[in-house]
């Protein structure tokens, strides 16, 4: 965003209704500055709401069953198994704090009964919203946004000192700077700024678009433009309000300054939400009228024209709302809206399924592209349920992102598409069956069981009667789950080896790899003796694959059980190889499992502060979504509660306390920068004197690796002859070069022929 100008009256009238009233809504058109000064305020009051300031978008959110969701996971509240709302009401109940609800415009009604809820609830919550037109809450609070103050006219007195001006003209003088190498100093560029200002009303937007046309024509052009524009719209109807009317109008001036194909463009890009890339654009504009060979050249032409914003250091680009609702005006005049709309929501489906079955070596790029459309995906069910009447492809599309819900901050909104998509399309079709599959799969994880047994009882039942042999054969992986929330991990066990088989039977290797991950998480859950094989043979599946995701869940396995033979250094490097994928690929509940993980590493070698810290960072992801969720109980159970009651009772309450939110307060960079920091290797000359001595450094699995390593063995000899994955060999490898401060597996033969008897 860029820089805040003035406004000192506006903010302090603002902090003064937040600190008398619950609900204060700042009101006024489109680009007047509504959200600026929602922020800046926000910004300034925090310090008098302990329990956090948080900005809750609404600009991209159309589904108002949504609502409450969206504000309970902007504020990382728990699911604690009830409804959204009967959540943010137990959550918020004793909070001070603020929420800032930034264009409510479209959702009134909704937002209106939401807040009537929580505030009635929660007495030392405060709202500040901006909306185009006020919320008729009780209590309500409304300060219409003025327009930046504006120049004295011509031939009266100037209020303005010697190298002072008004907020219009500072805000065109900065945003002229941004794009005039040599911006003219003269009084004539001055008072055309200055008239330029008065006649856009001082709208901040209105303003920013023109200041951009400074790329392409001189300011006297701009005002003679603008003026021409607006003494055309004296004469006609003056039903709008004056700030509309300037608006609209510079807008409509900057559409007018583009070609046929480029505001063809400007309409139809209307149709995406929250951005889009090169490649969505070609794919949902082009037609014969614009074949896909001119889109390149049309969205550079719309970035020049400061129409298209894109984002530093990415191909994607985003449209203003107001300047996105504009193109909408004029695609519903062309009456392309329910085409344009069709097009984009096959688009979205269709990258859906690219990831949403099977494995694939570019998964990590299609995670990174569903977190990136997350309100594309929403505007596109939202349109297959609505005006396109096609339910079926928002079935697709909601179970083909099973594995991007499946995490704490998102499993709620997942849950609740399958539920209103399965809801809308009640006919049997394949896609049913696997949306009810997918239904089933997150109620699991949410420990809903008895929801859950509906939904599989009903997905059973569909698949048979339509012979969906691929449906049935997932249907053991549910079964793993609902036998492990109810404490049998050996039975678990039994049908995660049954889906494997199944898999196997019909040629599925989706089904075949995720039944491995369970086989082995299952054998190690319940203290099977095989789990370390199983595991490596999980791995060994994955990597063969190339699919790195599920490659992370089984080196977190992995991780696992190497900790509980005792191998901290080994095991932390699998959990941070598998915690690197799932913060690449924004996936909370991989990354939390991980850090729990690490914790235990940290915790074997006595690293108790650190263990600590680790517990804390994994915190906040677990705090993001329903309160029991199957992976948290699985991390309890296997890590967590031995983990904190170890380290606690080593540290003292105090200082683990301490440490734990020092943890939780850092982001998941910070975690990263933890994950990675390793002790400085030990030097050279210090093994080489310390002799035998320095096998103590070894683990006992390390120690039979280095001295295969001076045999000459490969590292995949080496995994053949010790039953290891050669990754796992990999990870033992670089801890030997690690702490023996050596740099080449020369170093490490020479230093074990020392050793040996006679060298």
């Amino acid at each position: 965003m860029t820089s805040f100008v003035g406004r000192e009256r506006e903010l302090a009238r603002v902090r003064r209704l937040l600190s008398t009233g619950r609900v204060v809504t700042l009101t006024g058109p489109g680009g007047v500055g509504k959200t600026r000064l929602a922020r800046r305020a926000a910004a300034q009051a925090h310090r008098a709401f302990p329990d956090g300031v948080w900005l809750v978008q609404l600009a991209q959110l159309r589904d108002r069953d949504l609502l409450a969701v969206e504000v309970a996971t902007t504020l990382g509240i728990e699911d604690g198994g009830s409804e959204p709302v009967e959540n943010l009401v137990r959550h918020l109940q004793d909070k001070t704090l603020l929420i800032v609800l930034d264009n409510c415009e479209h959702l009134v009604d909704s937002v209106a009964a939401l807040l009537g809820t929580l505030l009635a609830a929660a007495p030392t919550v405060r709202v500040l919203a901006t909306s185009r037109q006020t919320l008729g809450v009780e209590g309500e609070y409304l300060f219409e946004v003025p327009a930046l103050s504006l120049p004295a006219r011509s031939g009266s007195a100037r209020t303005e000192r010697a190298g002072v001006t008004c907020e219009a003209v500072e805000l065109f003088l900065e945003r002229a700077a941004a794009v005039l190498a040599d911006r003219p100093e003269d009084e004539a560029f001055q008072r055309c700024a200055e008239e330029l200002c008065r006649r856009l009303d001082g709208i901040p937007l209105a303003i920013e678009l023109a200041a951009a046309r400074l790329r392409a024509y001189p300011v006297e052009e701009i005002l003679a433009r603008i003026g021409r524009a607006l003494d055309v719209l004296t004469t006609g109807p003056r039903s709008a309000p004056e700030r509309h009317r300037a608006l609209k109008t510079t807008i409509g001036w900057s559409f007018d300054l583009c070609s046929l194909d480029e505001r063809l463009m400007w309409a139809r890009l209307s149709v995406f939400a929250g951005g889009f890339d090169l490649a969505a654009a070609e794919s949902v504009c082009s037609d014969d009228q614009l074949p896909q060979s001119v889109v390149f050249d049309l969205l550079a032409g719309l970035v020049d024209k400061s129409i298209l914003q894109r984002k530093n250091g990415s191909a994607r680009f985003s449209l203003l709302e107001t300047v996105r609702e504009y193109g909408l005006e004029h695609l519903v005049a062309l009456g392309e809206e329910k085409e344009l709309r069709r097009c984009h929501a096959r688009y979205f489906a269709a990258l859906a399924d690219r990831g949403g079955r099977g494995f694939s070596e570019r998964e990590i790029e299609w995670f990174q592209q569903i977190g990136l459309n997350h309100a594309n995906f929403r505007l596109a069910m939202q349109a297959c349920l609505s005006e396109l009447g096609e339910p079926r492809v928002a079935l697709r599309i909601a179970s083909r992102l099973r594995m991007y819900w499946a995490s704490p901050s998102r499993i709620l909104e997942g849950c609740q598409w399958l539920r209103k998509a399965l809801a809308n399309s009640p006919q049997p079709s394949e896609e049913r069956a696997e949306a009810l599959w997918v239904c089933a799969y997150l109620e699991l994880l949410m420990f809903d069981t008895q929801s859950a047994a509906r939904t599989m009882a009903e997905c059973r039942e569909l698949a048979g009667m339509l012979s969906l042999d691929r449906v049935v054969a997932a249907l053991p992986l549910l079964l793993v789950h609902e036998n492990f929330i109810a404490g049998d991990a050996t039975a678990a066990l039994t049908h995660a080896r049954e889906a494997v088989v199944c898999g196997r039977a019909v040629g599925e290797p989706g089904i075949t790899g995720e039944a491995l991950f369970y086989v082995a998480a299952m054998a190690f859950a319940s203290g099977d003796a095989e789990a370390e094989k199983l595991a490596d043979e999980a791995l060994t599946f994955f990597e063969g694959e190339k699919a790195q995701p599920w490659r992370a869940n089984v080196l977190w396995i992995n991780g696992l059980v190497n900790c509980r033979r005792g191998e901290p250094d080994t095991a932390a490097a699998c959990f941070a190889d598998a915690f690197a994928v799932f913060r690449h690929i924004g996936h909370g509940l991989g990354a939390a499992v991980c850090l729990d993980g690490l914790a235990w590493a940290s915790m074997l070698s006595e690293e108790l502060p650190r263990a600590a810290r680790l517990l804390g960072m994994a915190h906040p992801i677990w705090q993001s979504g329903p309160s029991r969720m199957m992976p948290h109980q699985f991390s309890e159970l296997v890590a967590r509660r031995t983990v904190e009651a170890t380290v606690r009772a080593d540290l003292g309450d105090e200082r683990f306390e301490e440490e734990f939110w020092s943890g939780a307060s850092r982001t998941l960079e910070d975690a990263m920068d933890e994950i990675t920091r390793a002790p400085g290797p030990k030097p050279a000359s210090t093994v080489a004197e310390s002799g035998e001595d320095s096998l103590a450094l070894l683990t006992r699995r390390e120690r039979k690796v280095a001295e295969l390593l001076a045999k000459g063995m490969s590292n995949a000899d080496i995994a053949a002859d010790l039953v290891l994955s050669r990754r796992t060999v990999e990870s033992h490898v670089q801890n030997i070069l690690n702490k023996l401060g050596f740099h080449s597996r020369t170093q490490v033969a020479s230093w074990i022929s020392r050793l040996a008897p006679g060298g």
